[in-house]
């Protein structure tokens, strides 16, 4: 059985290595050290016993709240993990305004659950992403008020 956490800086080791298994281009583990010590930071573990399955990375700053990166290990994909980690998410920022997220435009996988999850896209950002190939690649963002998560059986 899976069972969701928020944890802290202490699974920074773990977290990066989820990251990493997730993404091509994942986050090292000073990189992950760094994002969570910025201030307002938290973090979502998904695990199956001792397996890390899933992670989220959350962002809290006055009365808005970011998503910023959230990974399902290749195992465990396609089993509404993404989903159950992004309402994780919202529900630790329950009376934010908004929650914010970018994506890749070739990320089909998510672009279909955010907006199967009722997100709107508000705006892009041309050419925002460099893929390992050197490939540009525009990010698109998107926002809902969190309470409305909650509402998405």
């Amino acid at each position: 059985m899976i069972e969701l956490r928020v944890v802290d800086r202490a699974y920074g080791v773990v977290l990066s290595e989820l990251h990493r298994e997730c993404f091509p281009d994942g986050w090292g583990v000073a990189s992950m050290d760094e994002v969570l010590r910025s201030p307002g930071v938290y973090a979502i573990l998904a695990a199956d016993g001792e397996a890390a399955a899933g992670l989220a990375l959350g962002r809290r700053v006055a009365d808005e709240a970011e998503l910023l990166t959230v990974g399902v290990a290749p195992a465990f994909r396609r089993r509404g993990l993404g989903f159950a980690l992004v309402r994780a998410v919202a529900s630790v920022v329950p009376l934010a305004r908004k929650l914010h997220l970018e994506v890749a435009a070739d990320n089909p996988p998510a672009l279909t659950l955010y907006r199967m999850m009722g997100f709107e896209q508000v705006g892009r950002r041309k050419d925002y992403y460099r893929r390992l190939d050197g490939r540009l690649v525009d990010a698109l963002t998107f926002a809902i008020e969190p309470r409305k998560i909650a509402a998405v059986a």
